[in-house]
Formats: C-alpha cells, structure tokens, sequence
C-alpha cells in the first residue's frame, strides 16, 4: 500500500513538474456570442413580394452566434464562430438542415460555421489564412461576407496596406479541382495625413469561369478600381468613395459599372444628425456584384438603416428587400437617406429614419423578376422607420422597429405599401 502510495505521488509530482516547465503549451480561451430572438408583424419581410391585399404574417425569429478563440500568445490564435438559426418558430423538428429545428421537439441538426481561420500578428506582417469575415473598402457594396482565403496586412504608424487571394467557388466540371473556380484577388492601401482625413484606394479582381460546361461559359473577369476618404470639417463628419468596374462581365459584355457615395454625420441637439446617399449605375452599364450559392454575399448598404427599401440589420435569415443588393437586378440604385439618433439616459436610445430610391436605368425583365408590373416611372418608394431600445442590463437589451414604405410609380397603383414591425430580445456576451 505504501509503495502504491508512493508511486502515486511520483506521478503526480512528475505531472506538475512538466506543466510548470512547459507554460508556452497553455492556451487562453476566449468565449464570446450573441442570442437574439425578435417577434415580426408584417406584410412583406415573411414573403418579400408586394401585391395587391397583402396578407399581413406573424412569426417570431431566433439567432444565436457562438465564437471560441484559442489564443496561444500575443501572435498566434485560431478564432471561430458558429451560428444556430430557427427561420422562424415551429418550422420543423427532428430533422436535419439549415435554419430548422423550430417546432416541438427540437432535436434538428441546423449548426453552421461562419468563421474558421488562423489569425497571425507579428512586427513584419499580419496574416489571416482559412474561412473569415471581409468586406471591401465601400461601405460593403461590392462584397461583405465570409470567405475563404489568406490575407496579408501590414500597418505603418499613420498608413497600411492589405493584399489577399480568396477562393468564392470551385467546380468539377473539368474532373479537375482548381481549373474552373470563382475567384478575388484584393490590394487595399489607406493613408491618414492629419488625424482628420483618411484617405484609401483599393482594387479588387473578380475572375470567375465556375460554371464553366459545354453549354455554359461565364468567362467572369472583372476589375474594380475605387478611392475613398473620411475626414471632418468643423463638426460634419464625411466619408465617401468612386469605384468603376472594367474587362468582361461575360463572354460578350463588357464591365462598365461603377458607384458613388457621400455621407454625412453632425452633432445636433444632444444627438447625432446623419445622411447618405448612393449611386449605383444600372442597365448596359450593370453593376457587378460577386455572388455564390446563397445569392449576392454583399451588395447591400446597411449604412441607410432601411427595413425593406434595403435589407434589415435585424433579418437574420429572412432577409428581404426591395433593393436586395446594389445591382438591384441590373437596374442600379439612387438612393438618398436621412436619420437621427438620440440617446436619453444610459439605458434608453432611440433612432428615426428616412429615405427613398429610384432605379438607375432599366433593365428587361427586371420587373418581372419582381413578380410586378411595371408602372410609369423609376421611383421605387419612400420609407420611413424608427426603432428604441432598453438596456436592462450590461449585456441584456430589448427593443422595437417599425418601419412604413409607401410605394413608388415603378410599381403598379393597385398594390399595397408594405410594413414592419419588430419586438427585439438580444443577450451579448
């Protein structure tokens, strides 16, 4: 018994001697995340058409986000984050598939990997390598998703420069993996000269021939060229960007797109007065933006705080708009938006906004798409909306958004204005 003893206590000494000489192995876990869940009242975002009688839908929304950080020091860590979806409550139960697992019962397997990347810090250079977040330098009009790839940055003491290769797509088409695949190449630089201007320019190179057969040839080779520039004057913030597409939009068609945007922020009576505006060219001149199995994964312009002239912030998986994404069906988008947000104490906010659109130029077939018929002008509608919120405690806040469009003359006159209503619950930690 004594020797059992004995042996026991070597081990363990043993054990606690080759921790404490090993403290390089240690990792630091980082948890964080976000559960939202929101009751929904209306008569377009369940559906994401206008028609004439509307059928007015109830439904209640839920989205829980969970990332993990594996930090083994001050430059290396792994970071992840995974998403849980019921589309809406009661859908489905006891199966297998996105968004699902919403009715009694549970018990769906609906687990979806958002991030999976290596994220690499050091004095040379930084680098993410694997599936990420990223967005382009244009307020997310071309491209504002998670993709694939490996990016290299560096930053100097009043500049920085980033370069990136990701993977959107692969086909074996050819039997060869590699040959026909979507593709981005991307080079950002920014600059500040004075602590109130940033100045950057960014080019990305979309190639795609994925869809590449016998009968199908996308031949996709598309630049995108674009400054942009932040900075105040007294006490107006500004920001802003040109960006201009050029090569093959197809096997046929040139590239010709391109996008402008100014936007405005200003203190103003205890709260903050803000305005955008967008323009994006449409028809011959079509605007493109990269897309994958999910549709566009970007193109939207969430700076204009719309609820269904453009997508919700809060849309989670139903997730309609009128203007989806910025090529709006090859039609473009001219849009103009006003807001004001107002915080009352430390735990009551509230904002308002309005705004409206037009399309750029017409496209065929695009009102059709719509499942509409086309009316006798571009306009496409006003909307205006307003949201508050209650902080109940550091990390717990409740809410409300409403919001009302009145529709434009691009539509038929027998249609019904489409409008919103949320009830928000969302828990960050």
């Amino acid at each position: 018994m004594k020797k059992s003893k004995k042996f026991l206590a070597a081990v363990a000494a043993g054990a606690l001697t080759v921790a404490a000489a090993v403290p390089a192995l240690a990792l630091e876990n980082q948890f964080n995340g976000a559960f939202t869940t929101f009751y929904d009242v209306g008569n377009f975002a369940g559906s994401g058409a206008v028609a004439n009688d509307a059928p007015t839908a109830n439904y209640f929304v839920q989205r829980v986000r969970l990332g993990y950080t594996a930090k083994a020091d001050d430059h290396v860590k792994l970071v992840t984050k995974f998403e849980f979806d019921y589309n809406f409550w009661g859908n489905s139960s006891y199966n297998v598939g996105r968004g699902t697992g919403g009715a009694i019962g549970a018990d769906s397997v609906n687990m979806e990997t958002k991030h999976l990347y290596l994220d690499l810090n050091y004095p040379a250079v930084s680098a993410k390598i694997g599936m990420m977040p990223y967005n382009d330098s244009f307020k997310g009009v071309l491209f504002d998703g998670d993709m694939a790839g490996i990016l290299l940055s560096h930053d100097y003491s009043n500049a920085g420069v980033s370069a990136g290769y990701f993977r959107f797509g692969d086909s074996a088409d050819s039997g060869t993996l590699g040959r026909n695949t979507h593709d981005m190449f991307s080079l950002d630089a920014k600059f500040a000269p004075s602590k109130n201007l940033n100045l950057g320019a960014a080019y990305y190179y979309f190639t795609d021939d994925s869809t590449k057969t016998t009968t199908t040839n996308q031949d996709v080779k598309i630049h995108n060229l674009g400054v942009n520039a932040s900075g105040a004057i007294g006490p107006v913030a500004l920001s802003g960007f040109v960006l201009g597409q050029f090569g093959d939009l197809n096997a046929t068609q040139d590239a010709e797109g391109y996008a402008f945007n100014v936007g405005a922020k200003l203190p103003l009576a205890s709260g903050t007065l803000r305005s955008e505006f967008l323009y994006v060219s449409g028809g011959s001149n079509a605007f493109y933006v990269p897309g994958g199995a999910g549709g566009t994964e970007g193109g939207q312009f969430y700076d204009a705080e719309m609820i269904m002239l453009g997508r919700d912030k809060f849309a989670t998986s139903i997730d309609n708009a009128i203007i989806y994404d910025v090529n709006n069906l090859n039609e473009g988008v001219i849009m103009g938006t006003v807001g004001y947000d107002y915080t009352f104490t430390d735990k009551i906010s509230a904002s308002a906004n309005a705004g409206f659109a037009a399309i750029a130029d017409e496209a065929a077939g695009a009102a059709a798409a719509r499942g509409v018929t086309r009316g006798s002008s571009d306009y496409l509608g006003t909307e205006i909306n307003a949201e508050a919120y209650y902080k109940l405690s550091a990390n717990v806040t409740l809410g409300a958004r409403a919001g009302y469009l009145m529709l434009g003359d691009y539509f038929a006159s027998n249609l019904d204005d489409p409008y919103d209503v949320k009830l928000i619950a969302r828990y960050v930690f």
